[in-house]
């Protein structure tokens, strides 16, 4: 769960999924689509709400160095 100030009564939206389909989304082996297509991602809610917190996260390269020379 993600918080910034006081806590909402209700969650716009709230997925649920396995640590294995979380995983696998993260590595880009599947799309939030297709889990939710395999019935592997459930969405409690309004789903454009979980998009658009999704587009508001930063992403990274697999691979970066953490301490450069």
């Amino acid at each position: 769960m993600l918080n910034y100030g006081e806590p909402l009564a209700t969650a716009d939206a709230t997925p649920t999924l396995s640590k294995a389909t979380l995983t696998a989304i993260q590595m880009k082996k599947i799309s939030l689509d297709e889990a939710i297509a395999k019935n592997d991602l459930k969405i409690d809610g309004n789903r454009q709400k979980l998009d658009e917190f999704l587009g508001l996260l930063d992403t990274f390269p697999f691979w970066f160095n953490i301490v450069t020379p």
